[in-house]
């Protein structure tokens, strides 16, 4: 009996089973963007306030259910109003049209110069399917109520401003947008330098020979000009060649650019030497090349130059080459440079009338000790060019001797030899003399006594 029991029990659990699997429902859930049809993945399904979980990439979710009861369900996504549904529990597909949500998008204009509201302009806003137009109002704007995800396209036109258009791209929130208009009488002249290319600040800008104004620290001045008219431009500037032109400012100009050339300001440079004499043919080198050569009043002109820094050489030979830094700032720019004497050495031999060397000879120049002659007779001095010089030499018992000279550059400067001569010993000859003097009183006195013997000896043989 027990047996029949659970037979029976285990053959109604299996019907049950059964009849449970034959009853269960799947739901096919297609979700999409009711503006574009476009699938939307990731949405977030709720079946009776549960989370089930989200959409695939294709934007679909399935439910299975027991298909015994209708199905609560709601789908969100972030940009469009919740969709909900109460579906039929023996529905299998159901499509899900999300509207977008509707935010608010506000445009505010200002003037580009005055930042001032702009009112009465005309905004036009358009999208697929949708075009709106309003006015900006006392506050310069105008609010539009605009679907999230959605890209717009905005046309904005006002009296006396250029028009302006943009895209607006709206993602899941409300914005604000801000739009600076040009005025349409606005005009920019942009003033640069030719050479370097580099803005020019407070230049004179000239329209008809009415002054506009000057050019900022950008090198550029903004000023109102009625477009479609023929007009004079004149652009001054210090140190600038005076720019003109004539043209028509037409309607599609916006800027207006000249290029400014630095007038030639020229400078004198005077070249002199130590002695403040001035030097002839001096060279002027710029960048290694040379530019000018001095006259003979030692003067170079370099009339072609513009305003700006410089760096000259300064050559000649016998000289010492010197640089020139020099800043021309005005017209008729006069710079003086001074070049030292070049400096070479010079050899000085001491001998004596005999052509015999001389050592511990004193060497003078110019009446200034500087040394005394080596073991060879020989000393070495350094002179410059084109300065006189004394070089004397002295040595004990020996006459001073004094070579006055002036060496020029170009010539080798050869050895300098100086001659000296032996000092006469007076003393030795005085005593020489004096010795002279005493053999000759001595050979008269001879003399004399010799004499008078003689007498005395013939006067006695007379008697």
């Amino acid at each position: 009996m027990y047996r029949y029991k659970t037979r029976f029990l285990l053959t109604l659990l299996c019907i049950l089973i059964f009849c449970s699997a034959a009853q269960a429902t799947i739901l096919q859930i297609s979700v999409q963007d009711s503006f574009d049809n476009t699938s939307i993945s990731h949405a977030t399904v709720f079946l009776d306030g549960s989370n089930l979980g989200r959409t695939s990439n294709t934007g679909q979710y399935s439910i299975t259910h027991s298909g015994l009861n209708d199905l609560n369900l709601r789908v969100s996504m972030e940009g469009y109003d919740d969709w909900t549904q109460t579906v039929i529990k023996n529905e299998t597909l159901v499509l899900a049209n999300m509207n977008r949500k509707t935010l608010a998008l506000k445009v505010n204009l200002f003037d580009s110069d005055t930042i001032q509201p702009v009112y009465g302009a005309n905004i036009n806003l358009s999208a697929e399917n949708f075009t709106q137009t309003k006015f900006s109002d006392i506050s310069g704007s105008a609010t539009f109520a605009v679907k999230a995800e959605t890209m717009y396209s905005i046309d904005i036109t006002a009296a006396n401003y250029q028009p302006r258009s943009s895209t607006i791209d709206m993602d899941t929130l409300s914005k604000d947008v801000q739009y600076w208009l040009l005025s349409g009488t606005r005009f920019s002249f942009i003033v640069k330098d030719k050479d370097g290319m580099t803005p020019i600040p407070d230049a004179e800008v000239r329209v008809d020979s009415v002054l506009m104004g000057k050019t900022g620290p950008n090198g550029i001045l903004i000023t109102p000009i009625t477009r479609g008219k023929y007009y004079t431009i004149q652009i001054k500037k210090d140190d600038y060649d005076t720019f003109a032109e004539s043209r028509t400012i037409s309607e599609t100009d916006a800027i207006f650019e000249a290029f400014l050339a630095k007038s030639p300001v020229g400078a004198f440079i005077y070249v002199s030497d130590e002695t403040k004499s001035p030097i002839s043919g001096a060279d002027i080198l710029m960048n290694g090349t040379s530019v000018a050569k001095t006259n003979q009043y030692g003067r170079a002109n370099l009339p072609n130059l513009v305003a700006g820094i410089y760096s000259f050489d300064v050559k000649k030979e016998g000289y010492g080459t010197k640089t020139l830094q020099a800043n021309l700032s005005k017209v008729g720019n006069d710079f003086a440079i001074e070049l030292p004497f070049e400096s070479v050495d010079l050899s000085v031999f001491i001998q004596d009338k005999e052509q015999k060397i001389l050592t511990n000879a004193t060497v003078l120049v110019n009446g200034a000790y500087v040394g005394i002659s080596d073991s060879h007779g020989q000393f070495i001095t350094k002179i410059k060019f084109n300065t006189p010089y004394n070089i004397t030499a002295t040595r004990e018992g020996y006459y001073p001797a004094t070579i006055q000279k002036q060496f020029t550059a170009g010539n080798a400067t050869a050895p300098l030899t100086i001659s000296l001569e032996k000092v006469t010993d007076w003393s030795f000859i005085t005593l020489i003399g004096i010795g002279i003097i005493i053999v000759l009183c001595l050979f008269a006195v001879i003399r004399i006594f010799s004499r008078r013997r003689r007498r005395h000896i013939i006067k006695k043989n007379e008697l």
